[in-house]
């Protein structure tokens, strides 16, 4: 017969030895992740610093060949209004909602989601028979082949992700001395709370790096960039989109590095006409920024 007190005993100790399972793993990943957001910092620093190097040296020359490019695509007012209405349905909303100190539910993210595509997909397709013109005239370049716009994406990323990082913390730094409390936004909350199901962890995480970036660039820099660029100058029309952009995410706190990113990646998308570019910027960033909150960075 089965003694109850040993069975009790083993199965605390069972438990103790997977907590500490379990700790050993959060560990290793934070080692993990920290050590990859060095590599990102210090390739993101080279980079930099080959750049300017280059400036310097009139090896290169800073210019947005692609902006003329962007320009003729077409894109006015009424296209201009239905990517807005695209962002705003789903923008506004959370306006008027609490901080959610709670994940929702995953079938809930994963229609969020799916439904943002879905209005994405209908604001292109709309786009494209008022314009007569297929995808690749209104988002791609034959100047800057997909895997050129890919690699141009990496480094032009990689690049923006240090001084982006220090504005960040520029900002950060003053909203506490002012007596501040900078919160995270919803979704880091979430993911460190491990209120979420290891599905809706995953999706979210899916979201973050591969289908967020797509469908905001689409919108933003894909549709909205070149009908602001109409009888606007290249720095004006980003100021803008970049103003709007970093408002529809409603975090005071990453506005001002908000906006800048958003001009980045205008200039990516200027620099090589192929929504690539910005889509690849975009993705590693996010990436970055969860790697980096990982790391406790």
């Amino acid at each position: 017969m089965r003694n109850p007190r040993r069975f009790a005993i083993a199965r605390r100790a069972a438990s103790s030895h997977n907590i500490n399972m379990f700790s050993e793993s959060n560990e290793i990943t934070k080692l993990v992740c920290q050590s990859a957001a060095v590599l990102i910092v210090v390739a993101g620093i080279t980079l930099d610093l080959l750049l300017a190097l280059l400036l310097q040296t009139r090896r290169i020359k800073p210019a947005l060949p692609s902006c003329q490019v962007l320009r003729q695509r077409g894109y006015g007012t009424s296209q201009a209004q239905v990517a807005l209405a695209a962002t705003l349905l789903f923008a506004l909303p959370y306006l008027f909602q609490k901080p959610a100190p709670v994940a929702p539910k995953g079938v809930s993210l994963l229609f969020g989601h799916l439904l943002y595509a879905l209005t994405t997909l209908s604001a292109i397709a709309l786009c494209m028979f008022n314009l007569q013109k297929t995808f690749h005239n209104l988002f791609l370049n034959d100047a800057c082949g997909a895997g050129k716009a890919f690699f141009k994406g990496l480094l032009y990323g990689l690049a923006a992700i240090p001084p982006v990082m220090l504005l960040s913390l520029t900002v950060n730094t003053l909203i506490k001395m002012l007596g501040y409390d900078s919160a995270s936004q919803d979704v880091f909350r979430w993911l460190e709370k491990g209120g979420m199901d290891t599905g809706a962890r995953y999706f979210t995480v899916f979201a973050i790096v591969v289908l967020a970036p797509i469908i905001e660039e689409l919108l933003f820099r894909g549709i909205l960039l070149p009908a602001l660029l109409k009888g606007r100058n290249f720095v004006f029309a980003a100021l803008l989109l970049g103003a709007y952009f970093a408002t529809v995410h409603f975090h005071a706190p990453s506005f001002i590095p908000l906006l800048s990113l958003s001009m980045l990646f205008a200039a990516g998308y200027a620099a090589t006409g192929s929504i690539i570019t910005p889509i690849v910027m975009h993705s590693l960033f996010n990436l970055s920024g969860l790697v980096f909150y990982a790391a406790g960075m």
